[in-house]
């Protein structure tokens, strides 16, 4: 089966956009954050990693023909296949991780432990979709639009 690039493009402009929102509600001080804003970087997180859990099944299935159980699955497989790297994909899985914990086991969950982590940056999620993105020759929109599942 082919990408569907359309989707691909979806996906991505969500990831990026998810990062860029999430960045800027932790440019001020964890102090400063209000309730909403720390919800918001809580919601946020997860649409970052249910766009890419999205995007990983979809390239394991389109390109490898791959049928993962799991969005860990997936991601290993596709860093077996020199699509994601090890950097990368432990900055995946971290944040598959944390929304699974986020959905889960919200009450569990450590604000400023996810505001410092942030902090650090989305180097690795950048890296994966900017090469996707010029891999696959994806012009990211800025706009919203809807997509594939």
């Amino acid at each position: 089966m082919e990408v569907n690039r359309e989707f691909v493009r979806k996906l991505v402009d969500d990831a990026l956009e998810a990062v860029r929102i999430i960045e800027e509600d932790c440019s001020k001080p964890f102090e400063a954050l209000s309730r909403a804003e720390r919800s918001e970087v809580r919601y946020y997180l997860v649409v970052l990693a249910e766009a890419l859990t999205a995007l990983a099944y979809h390239l394991a299935r389109r390109l490898y023909g791959l049928e993962p159980a799991t969005p860990a699955q997936t991601l290993r497989l596709l860093a077996d296949r020199g699509l994601v790297s090890g950097d990368e994909l432990a900055d995946l899985e971290g944040l598959v991780r944390l929304r699974n914990l986020l959905v889960h086991r919200y009450w569990v969950v450590d604000d400023r432990r996810i505001y410092e982590s942030i902090r650090r940056d989305f180097r690795g999620v950048r890296r994966f979709l900017e090469r996707l993105r010029g891999a696959l020759g994806v012009q990211v929109l800025q706009g919203r639009q809807g997509g594939e599942s």
